[in-house]
């Protein structure tokens, strides 16, 4: 996990200015909070998961000192995007391990395409450990709703041993799109 946080660490910080990252599935927020401790003041981070996992969220946020930068929020895949969550309007999104149960798939999408919806220039970075079939047939999933690429770098083959991936999730864009989106506009509680 630690080659895995440090990947997501580097390419998440692509950002110019100030970045709102945003982790699904956080449980104890290890890859967040390992980018937060990495990355810059301008970097805001919330860390979301089930209610079962808030609490232990916000103890390791705290027990991290990065109050001041992150923050713990209850997002159920597949329901409405919380009101929090709309407000943050996050450019960067981490998905860490999350397919590791195949019923929840078709929840995990739909949170997906309601966080692009949300943020059209958003990047989700999508790592997982492939240990079942229905693993990759997540990505083929992914590929109908989302420009894919799988990251390499000099550190693929190691990762590929081991049967760990990482994807960037973009938005699809014909032409027309992929222009008036590169005239971007201001965040509306950042300007």
């Amino acid at each position: 996990m630690q080659g895995e946080t440090m990947r997501a660490k580097k390419n998440a910080d692509h950002g110019v200015g100030a970045t709102y990252r945003l982790e699904l599935g956080a449980g104890g927020g290890l890859v967040g909070l390992a980018v937060a401790l990495g990355c810059g003041v301008e970097s805001r981070l919330m860390l979301t998961d089930q209610n079962e996992m808030l609490e232990l969220m916000k103890h390791n946020i705290a027990l991290n000192n990065v109050d001041n930068k992150a923050t713990a929020s209850i997002l159920n895949w597949g329901e409405p995007l919380p009101q929090e969550v709309v407000d943050y309007k996050p450019n960067v999104i981490l998905a860490g391990e999350c397919v590791y149960f195949e019923p929840a798939f078709p929840l995990l999408m739909q949170t997906l395409k309601d966080l692009l919806a949300l943020n059209p220039d958003a990047v989700i970075f999508f790592c997982f450990k492939k240990r079942r079939r229905a693993d990759m047939q997540f990505v083929k999933m992914a590929r109908k709703a989302f420009t894919v690429e799988e990251i390499f770098d000099q550190d693929r083959p190691v990762f590929s041993r081991q049967s760990l991936f990482l994807f960037t999730f973009t938005t699809k864009r014909n032409k027309a799109t992929a222009a008036s989106s590169n005239q971007s506009k201001p965040h509306p509680s950042r300007s």
